[in-house]
């Protein structure tokens, strides 16, 4: 099917290069990516990059921003160890996968397009989707457009929403005519690219923080913020690193982003318009599959700024979205990454909905 074993990566930190996996690393621990299988294959025209591990049926896992495979760290050996063949996947844009120049290469039809190339490659038919942040919608959409490829559906942070009705570049002026910029909107545009990659560590670490339930809720990432305020000033750097974060973990991710740059993941947001006009075709449809949503109490994009709570509605809409939505899991303390934040947590209530649903050995 295409695959190779993973190539040496190196790791630049700013001041020394270090090679992932080596056996005499005293790093090499458990957020060693060197620890997992690391395998290539060609899908639409590009070469995506992913992780396995384990026999039985599929299970993906789907990253989100500005993550990479390595979010699902801690859930591979758990669930590989339950049964499953687990495959984490670099999207798109993404660490070791290619990164096509084009905005039209991000809409959905094209996330869409590699999960389901991916699951044809591994002649792994059919899954359950996992997805974190982005991770949820392209999961949310592929069981739109390919129901007879999907088992079921475990989303966290970010609720997908059923199409609205108009592109979202418009939904989102009325931030800029309120005198708010967007985060959407703010990275979607190059200079976003270019002021990240200008400290790109100081924006990796503040907004692995300030997105946690590590973060006080007053340091916490805002999603909006006054146009007169800098985008640098709505994340907060901490001192030292959260719990959740090693500096192994944050160098990996450091280096990984190094290599393509910020822009092709910043694509993701360019492209949303595209991805509107392109599923005019689903309105009205819903996911018949089971599902289930987590989320954490501290999650900061899930909190109301300016008097604007936006993911009320996607929210609200779960159980119409999602007729056989099995449950809302809240987790206490937890912000953005609950992969990372609680790991044993999310462990268990992923086994527990693949039990659950029926899907396993």
């Amino acid at each position: 099917m295409g695959e190779t074993p993973q190539p040496p990566q190196w790791a630049v930190d700013g001041s020394s290069a270090r090679h992932w996996g080596r056996s005499d690393d005293p790093m090499n621990d458990e957020d060693d990516p060197g620890r997992f299988r690391h395998r290539f294959t060609q899908v639409n025209d590009i070469r995506l990059h992913y992780v396995e591990q384990g026999d039985g049926p599929l299970v993906l896992l789907l990253h989100g921003y500005p993550f990479l495979w390595y979010i699902w760290r801690h859930q591979i050996g758990s669930l590989a160890a339950g049964g499953f063949r687990v495959v984490a996947l670099d999207q798109r844009g993404y660490g070791q996968s290619d990164c096509p120049p084009d905005v039209g290469s991000y809409d959905v039809t094209h996330l869409v397009g590699d999960v389901v190339g991916l699951m044809r490659a591994l002649s792994a038919e059919p899954a359950v989707l996992v997805g974190q942040d982005w991770g949820s919608p392209v999961a949310y959409y592929t069981a739109l457009m390919r129901p007879e490829l999907v088992r079921g559906i475990v989303m966290m942070c970010s609720p997908p929403d059923a199409r609205g009705p108009m592109p979202p570049s418009k939904a989102m002026e009325g931030f800029k005519k309120n005198g708010l910029d967007f985060y959407q909107s703010y990275l979607a545009q190059p200079e976003a690219g270019e002021e990240i990659m200008a400290d790109l560590r100081r924006f990796l670490l503040g907004v692995f923080y300030s997105t946690s339930g590590y973060c006080p809720p007053d340091q916490q990432w805002r999603w909006a913020w006054k146009a007169s305020e800098a985008f640098s000033a709505t994340y907060t750097v901490p001192p030292t690193l959260p719990p959740h974060l090693s500096q192994q973990a944050l160098d990996y991710y450091f280096a990984q982003f190094s290599h393509t740059g910020i822009q092709p993941a910043n694509k993701w947001y360019a492209a949303v318009d595209s991805s509107w006009e392109n599923t005019s075709f689903l309105d009205g449809a819903t996911v018949r599959q089971p599902a289930i949503f987590i989320g954490g109490d501290q999650d900061p994009s899930a909190k109301p700024l300016f008097g604007v709570d936006r993911q009320r509605h996607a929210l609200s809409s779960l159980r119409t979205n999602f007729p056989d939505l099995r449950d809302v899991v809240t987790l206490p303390g937890v912000g953005h990454s609950p992969p990372e934040e609680r790991p044993e947590d999310v462990n268990g209530i992923i086994l527990e909905f693949l039990k659950d649903i029926g899907f396993g050995p």
